[in-house]
């Protein structure tokens, strides 16, 4: 028995040994560990905002160290951050973050974490005058808040907190969130990284004094990742999945429903070349209704092949330097602004354009379709691009040169146009199943009769199909060749047709 005892004191005494004068090693560590991990954050802070504008920072304001735990100040600071109105913001926030030294830290410990890791850190966001409202909309807690652990190969592992928000203005407007759990992890130089998350509610509702009351409600958030950084700047590869149980939208004077159901967004982005980048994104709405009434279901895919990357970081720094202009030209209802360019930049914007087509790269709309019960609709759009002799040519060369080729089909579902009439009908309230009926057979035929008699389609089955195949300067429209100025006058005189007389 008191050998037992002995091997279990002398035990306990090898481990606290090996606790202290791990916490003591970790702990001188510990500076170096958080410069080198600030320095990284704010290289991934730079590259986040590339072609979006501002900058964004975060320094270590103190730190004080202690034998076995630690206590870091950091701030994070905002400048000039673009919002989707124009308009800029500035913005300062401190975040406190309790460190504990490892090897063992007791908070892992008492999760049962017993793997040695330098150090956890468990940080919150600061409450100041800029933060306060949304520590009261989390109930004073704070908002923010994160447990990471910091393995002595550099790696981290971590999870960040939303906490539950509730928000109710004097108007009657509300919002309702119940917070977000968003796990982390990726490797030391910040090259590769892993995350998943989930969030079941979010609920909006907007009141003004000139519009009805319009609700938003979000449930069954998931999101995920798994990304990696290339040897091409601000350029990651890998996976990126959303996904939405449900989406809901309460509008208009009679509060009509917009439902839907099984939204999904899957993207993928991968080097398909030594300094060529793809990639595809899919999105699908598995189930969409109407003010109680079925519409139907949808899918899209949007792929691109073959962009050159050095090109894409280029154009990337160009458009950012001069975001301003395209926001104040979006602003005033502009596609694109007037860009002033001295002969230096025009060259080098050109010459970065002509090296992005060089690599002829490829922009596809995949099976843009659309279902419902009786019919599906679809879509296909492939473009080719290709860089021409001179940006300088007249426009009808230059487009030549820079389009090589472009193949759509589109396919319309004459049942499926029936349907959506069916659906009209009885949103307007129409009662008569028969008028109904025949209002919606004669809707399909009546497109596939005006497609025939414009020439723009053919009709095949029950299916209304329109093909466009160009290359080498040549049309074929619906098997029918022609040259592009062909083409063009065709789509004048249908277009001229089509306006109302008078």
């Amino acid at each position: 028995m008191k050998k037992s005892v002995g091997i279990f004191s002398g035990l306990a005494i090898a481990i606290a040994v090996v606790t202290t004068a791990g916490a003591w090693y970790t702990g001188k560590q510990l500076p170096e560990q958080l410069e080198h991990s600030i320095s990284r954050g704010n290289a991934q802070l730079k590259k986040a905002l590339v072609g979006v504008g501002g900058n964004m920072t975060l320094e270590l304001a103190s730190l004080e160290q202690h034998f076995f735990s630690s206590t870091a100040h950091y701030r994070l600071k905002a400048r000039d951050i673009h919002l989707s109105d124009g308009q800029t913001i500035d913005f300062e926030v401190g975040v406190t973050d309790q460190i504990e030294h490892g090897p063992f830290p007791w908070s892992r410990v008492k999760a049962f974490k017993l793997m040695p890791v330098l150090a956890a850190s468990n940080s919150a966001l600061d409450k100041d005058d800029f933060t306060a409202p949304w520590f009261a909309a989390a109930g004073d807690k704070a908002p923010v808040t994160s447990q990471t652990s910091i393995g002595f190969g550099g790696n981290v592992d971590g999870s960040i907190l939303l906490e539950p928000v509730k928000l109710t203005e004097d108007n009657g407007s509300t919002l309702d969130f119940s917070g977000m759990r968003l796990a982390i992890s990726g490797d030391e130089s910040g090259n590769a990284s892993k995350f998943h998350g989930t969030a079941d509610r979010f609920e909006m509702k907007l009141v003004g004094e000139d519009h009805p009351p319009a609700t938003f409600e979000l449930k069954g958030l998931k999101i995920g990742g798994n990304l990696a950084a290339t040897q091409h700047d601000a350029i990651y590869v890998g996976t990126l999945d959303v996904l939405l149980a449900e989406a809901k939208a309460t509008l208009g004077p009679k509060q009509q429903v917009l439902l839907l159901k099984g939204l999904e967004q899957n993207a993928v982005q991968s080097l398909d070349g030594p300094d060529t980048v793809g990639g595809r994104v899919d999105y699908k709405v598995a189930d969409i209704t109407w003010d109680g009434r079925a519409v139907g279901s949808g899918q899209m895919a949007v792929s691109i092949k073959s962009i050159n990357a050095p090109a894409l970081q280029s154009l990337s720094q160009w458009y950012q330097a001069h975001l301003p202009e395209f926001q104040a030209a979006a602003a005033v209802g502009q596609p694109f602004p007037e860009i002033q360019m001295g002969d230096a930049e025009k060259a080098k914007f050109q010459g970065d354009l002509k090296q992005l087509l060089a690599s002829k790269p490829q922009l596809a709309v995949e099976n843009l379709s659309f279902k419902t019960a009786n019919g599906e609709s679809r879509f296909n759009l492939t473009m080719d691009f290709a860089s021409p002799t001179s940006f300088d040519l007249p426009s009808d060369q230059l487009s030549k040169q820079l389009i090589t080729q472009v193949k759509s089909k589109l396919s319309l579902s004459k049942p499926m146009i029936g349907d959506l009439a069916t659906l009209q009908a009885l949103l307007e309230g129409q009662t008569d199943a028969q008028a109904i009926a025949m209002q919606s057979s004669q809707a399909g035929e009546m497109v596939g009769m005006m497609a025939l008699q414009s020439g723009m389609a053919t009709v095949q089955g029950n299916d209304v199909v329109s093909s466009l195949h160009y290359a080498d300067g040549m049309v074929d429209f619906n098997g029918k060749k022609m040259t592009v100025e062909q083409f063009a006058m065709i789509l004048a005189a249908h277009f001229a047709a089509m306006q109302p007389q008078g």
